[in-house]
């Protein structure tokens, strides 16, 4: 009975350490892959400066338009649309779960919510700016040298340098054109996946 608790005990043993052999080899290749792909997503930017490191996951669309200066670091999960072009300035770091846009679906084309063309507003990004984890830019904005990005922040429009801002309540913008929703309201005009025309719908 002892000998076959002792060999129960021994085999347990050997299982974890087995174990924790395959999580450091599974650890080692992870690492492998993710130096590959931060080298491979580096290579197809535009123009990239020395000591950039973008940590992969990353989604990155349209990375040929983006401009990244000297010691740029961009961390994990970031997910990026460039097609309107993004510029990141020397020393600028930025943490996980980045979302960044610089196009918008058209809101008054012709479908509801929006159709199928995009506006293109592209984002600025400064030297020597800290962007916390979980921020949101949105097309258009133009972020000032020196600035800080608080965790969870939306970003729109002009941050000036060196500004320190912060997720706030949100507030009203404005309002859509009431007219132009109405009538396509009226018409039946909505947009399918990507605001393309519903098939067989009034599109």
């Amino acid at each position: 009975m002892i000998k076959r608790i002792w060999h129960s005990e021994a085999r347990k043993r050997l299982q974890g350490k087995a174990l924790a052999r395959l999580g450091g080899q599974l650890d080692y290749f992870a690492k492998q892959y993710r130096n590959v792909e931060c080298q491979r997503i580096v290579k197809n930017l535009g123009k990239c400066g020395e000591g950039v490191r973008i940590v992969s996951p990353a989604v990155i669309v349209a990375p040929e338009k983006i401009q990244v200066g000297h010691n740029a670091h961009i961390q994990e999960n970031s997910f990026i649309r460039a097609e309107a072009g993004l510029s990141i300035g020397d020393n600028t770091h930025i943490s996980r779960n980045l979302v960044l846009y610089t196009i918008n679906h058209d809101y008054e084309g012709e479908r509801l919510p929006y159709d199928e063309t995009f506006v293109n507003k592209p984002v600025a990004i400064g030297r020597n700016v800290w962007i916390g984890m979980n921020v949101c830019i949105v097309p258009g904005t133009i972020i000032g040298d020196g600035a800080i990005v608080g965790m969870g922040t939306v970003v729109s429009g002009i941050v000036p340098p060196p500004a320190i801002i912060g997720a706030a309540k949100w507030n009203l913008l404005k309002y859509r054109d009431k007219d132009h929703y109405a009538g396509l309201d009226e018409k039946g005009r909505y947009g399918g996946i990507g605001g393309y025309p519903i098939e067989g719908g009034a599109g």
